[in-house]
């Protein structure tokens, strides 16, 4: 019988151990700058929709903060159609070029990490979820 309580309060006491040290790393995580990735598209239906799921999602798994802007350069094809659809569900920002001045938008945003990613370059995509 002894024995049985004992085992019980040391299983609640390894479980508040537990729940602290992870409160403390999600404390600690909550104190990363944020992440703001700029993404240059035109005629990116084929790549949007796969890389900024998948950009929310590992996001969301490191439990880094991140905000993205689209920049479209003009897309024919239903790039627009699809960064809405997102948009609805995910915090997305959606520029089209010739309102978008980089330079002012840089001042903006000097406290944040800046990842720059042109989708229509398919050989830098991979390297941007290093930032994350």
């Amino acid at each position: 019988m002894m024995l049985g309580l004992v085992w019980i309060i040391g299983c609640y006491a390894a479980g508040i151990a537990v729940i602290h040290a992870l409160h403390r790393q999600w404390k600690r995580r909550g104190t990363r700058r944020a992440a703001h990735y700029v993404l240059y598209a035109q005629n990116a239906q084929m790549q949007l929709e796969w890389y900024l799921r998948s950009l929310y999602f590992f996001s969301w798994i490191k439990g880094r903060p991140i905000e993205v802007t689209l920049v479209d350069e003009g897309s024919t094809d239903e790039t627009l159609q699809i960064a809405a659809r997102i948009a609805q569900e995910q915090a997305l920002n959606v520029v089209e070029s010739p309102y978008w001045n980089m330079d002012t938008w840089i001042e903006g945003h000097q406290e944040q990490d800046v990842v720059v990613i042109r989708l229509n370059q398919i050989k830098g995509l991979e390297s941007a979820y290093k930032w994350l």
